[in-house]
Order: structure tokens, then C-alpha cells, then sequence
């Protein structure tokens, strides 16, 4: 129990409760809109939107380069002697990358409009959302890094809010169907992306090209691009499988589904942002008594995380009829499939920050872009057999195998008394 004291009263646990408030609202803002959108929108107009965010996931990998997490982790290496000059080397990786994307879909946009179908008129968009998301996320992740988790909130919280009023505007009081939907994420991203870009010019950023900064950047970033490229093979082959097999309607189930699961995904990922800076910091001491307790906190955590995930399922499955409309009633056959799923992806950022720590993300690539590619074929053998039922379980052993595999990589790079916990 002194553990769990301590460990409420520290730095950690107040940062995380910001955090965690954070994502909570942030989380429940979309999941709120869940009622009017499921009766304002029908299934394939929310399958188009969830195909939209499949390219805007796929677009973010190679915006960029992934090297935000790179200005991360800067602010924790002892090498790295001027963060704002970093910050700066960074942000010119993602200009160069930003104008070779805008190419690529200038070139290729009637070739991707006809293999998502999303209208041509709406590709460029992608690229024009993902470029200003990845300003906003190098700001958060600074916040981040500094412990400023109410300016953190603010971003986030402002970005959904604004995202949520013009969605009811379009969506619901001038009947734009999804265009709607999609114009209030585009608009949101911009009026955020565009403050943030500014806040980082005037505070965050020293203009001096430093070439030591950019190829640090680049060496975190770039191993990272076939583990993100794994992440979306488990997280978004299955709605493209589903498009393809079953169609854009039950695309559109699915991706409520998604929604519904993800509030506990989100929890998850708000208290990792809190708990990757504090784990970093305490592995700096090199105390064996430390990770003891670290690794006692853990398991505690992995109990907490799954005994939550069958709460929010039965808090979910008595509130169904409130938050979907009758369209969308076939979702409550995946919903604990989504949240197990997320659950252990929520495990599994416990244990691979010890892989960040020691900078070896070119090997998690290995393992992330594997479990990926064996997702296509299980989740297609699954869609076939159950529809989308299946898609929800591939779902779930996809991130079971995924925690596993990357439990037993961190123990081998970062050795910690795994098996001590008792003692």
C-alpha cells in the first residue's frame, strides 16, 4: 500500500490525473456526439469518414517522419545541448517531407480517390490535416516533456470542443451530411495547427540548421516509420477489409464501435504521456529498489486496466440504446472484443518505453510490422467467417500477441526484476 501512496502523491500521478481528466473530456466530447451523429448520418456516410481517417493515418507516417517523438525524447538526453535549435531541425524534416507528400497526391489523387472511396476533391485535404496535426502534436509533446499537462489540456481539449461545435453546425443544423463532419475536423485542425505553429516560432525555436540535430532526429524518427506502418496494419487493416468484403455500411458500424472502445484506448494513452517522462527520469537512478517497485506498480496497473475494460463493457451495454441509434444496433456483438483489445495496447505502452529508453525502436519496428503483416490475413479469415465480429476479434489477439512480444523484447533490451515482483 505505501507503494500506491507514494506513487499518488508523486508527480506522476498528478500530471497523470491532468492528463487522464484531459482525454476523458477529450474522449467524451466525440463520444457524446454519438447520439445525434448516428441519427444524423447513416452507416455509409460514416463508413466515407472512417476510410478518410484510414488515408489520414496512413499520410501521418510520412509526414514528418515521426520525429515529434524524436523532440520528445530529446529533452531527456544529456547529447541534445539546445532543445529549441532541435525543435527547429525538426520542423525542416517535416517541411521536406510535408512538399514531397503534397506531390505524391497531387500526382496520384484520382488513383487513391477510387481505392478509399473518398471523392477527389477531398484527398488534398488529407495531406493539408496531417501536416498541421503533426505542429500540433510537436507542441503537445513538449508540454509534455516539460510537465505543462494543463497547457497539454488546453490544445487538446480546445482542438475536440472546436471540432464538436462546428460538426453539430454542419452536421446536424445545416444537414451536410458527412462533408460536414469532415469540413469540422479540417477546420479545427487548421485553427490549432496554425496557433501552435506560432507558438513554437516565437518560444520553442531557434533558426539555425544543425545537421548533428537532424540525423539524431531522423535515426529516432525513421525506424519508427515500419512500426507505425504495423500499428496501422493492426489498427486499420480491418476497416479496409471490411469495405472491401462487406461494404461501406458495415464499415460505418464498425468504425461506432471503434468510437465506443476507444474512450478506454484514450485513458490509456493519457496516463502513458504522463508515466513515459517519470519512468525515464527514475531509470536514470539505476536503483534496483526503484524498479522493483516500478515493476510491482505494473502489474497492478495490468489487473486495473482489464478489470476496467469489463466495467466499461457492462456500463456500455446498459447505455447502449442512449448513444446509437437504431442503424448502428449491430455494434454491441464487438464492443468487448474493442475494449480487451485496447486494454492490452494499454499494457503494452507499460513496456515499451523501456525500448524508447534505450533507443532501440528499429527493433520494435520488427516486431510491430510483423504482428501487422499477420493481422491482413487473420483479419480477412476472420471477416469472412464472422463479418465484422471477426474484424473486432483479430482485433484483440492482434494487441494480445503485440503486448507479448514487445514484454519479452523490453525484458531482453532493458532488463527489469520481472520475476522479483513478490519479493
Amino acid at each position: 500500500m505505501g507503494l500506491v501512496y507514494k506513487i499518488l502523491n508523486s508527480s506522476l500521478f498528478k500530471a497523470s490525473g491532468i492528463y487522464t481528466l484531459s482525454s476523458i473530456i477529450n474522449a467524451a466530447i466525440p463520444f457524446l456526439l454519438l447520439p445525434l451523429l448516428t441519427r444524423y448520418l447513416s452507416p455509409e456516410e460514416y463508413g466515407i469518414i472512417s476510410m478518410y481517417a484510414l488515408l489520414l493515418s496512413i499520410t501521418s507516417v510520412f509526414m514528418g517522419l515521426s520525429v515529434h517523438g524524436a523532440i520528445n525524447r530529446a529533452y531527456f538526453d544529456e547529447k541534445i545541448n539546445n532543445h529549441k535549435e532541435y525543435v527547429w531541425n525538426s520542423l525542416i524534416i517535416l517541411f521536406i517531407s510535408s512538399f514531397l507528400t503534397f506531390l505524391i497526391y497531387f500526382i496520384f489523387e484520382n488513383y487513391i480517390s477510387s481505392l478509399i472511396e473518398v471523392p477527389t476533391s477531398w484527398i488534398w485535404t488529407v495531406a493539408l490535416v496531417s501536416f498541421f496535426q503533426f505542429v500540433i502534436n510537436s507542441l503537445l509533446v513538449i508540454y509534455q516533456a516539460q510537465l505543462l499537462a494543463f497547457k497539454y489540456a488546453k490544445i487538446q481539449i480546445g482542438q475536440s470542443l472546436v471540432n464538436a461545435l462546428l460538426t453539430i453546425l454542419f452536421v446536424i443544423i445545416l444537414l451536410w451530411g458527412w462533408k460536414g463532419r469532415l469540413l469540422a475536423q479540417i477546420l479545427s485542425v487548421l485553427f490549432f495547427g496554425i496557433m501552435a505553429f506560432f507558438i513554437l516560432y516565437k518560444h520553442y525555436t531557434e533558426k539555425k540548421i544543425n545537421l548533428y540535430y537532424i540525423k539524431h532526429a531522423l535515426k529516432f524518427g525513421v525506424p519508427l516509420i515500419p512500426h507505425t506502418i504495423g500499428g496501422i496494419l493492426i489498427t486499420l487493416t480491418d476497416r479496409f477489409i471490411i469495405n472491401n468484403l462487406l461494404g461501406l455500411e458495415k464499415v460505418g458500424i464498425y468504425m461506432v464501435g471503434l468510437q465506443l472502445g476507444m474512450v478506454l484506448a484514450l485513458i490509456a494513452d493519457s496516463f502513458n504521456k504522463a508515466y513515459a517522462p517519470w519512468l525515464f527520469e527514475k531509470l536514470n537512478q539505476n536503483d534496483e529498489n526503484v524498479k522493483k517497485k516500478i515493476v510491482k506498480f505494473t502489474y497492478i496497473y495490468f489487473f486495473g486496466i482489464i478489470l476496467l475494460a469489463f466495467l466499461m463493457f457492462f456500463i456500455l451495454k446498459i447505455l447502449f440504446p442512449i448513444f446509437v441509434g437504431k442503424k448502428f444496433f449491430e455494434v454491441k456483438r464487438i464492443i468487448l472484443c474493442i475494449l480487451l483489445g485496447n486494454a492490452f495496447t494499454g499494457m503494452y505502452y507499460m513496456v515499451t518505453n523501456y525500448i524508447f529508453y534505450v533507443y532501440k525502436s528499429h527493433i520494435l519496428a520488427i516486431i510491430t510490422f510483423g504482428v501487422g503483416i499477420l493481422n491482413v490475413p487473420l483479419t480477412f479469415l476472420f471477416v469472412k467467417l464472422y463479418q465484422e465480429v471477426g474484424a473486432a476479434i483479430s482485433f484483440m489477439i492482434v494487441n494480445i500477441l503485440m503486448f507479448l512480444f514487445t514484454w519479452i523484447l523490453s525484458a531482453k533490451l532493458y532488463p527489469m526484476p520481472w520475476k522479483d515482483f513478490l519479493k
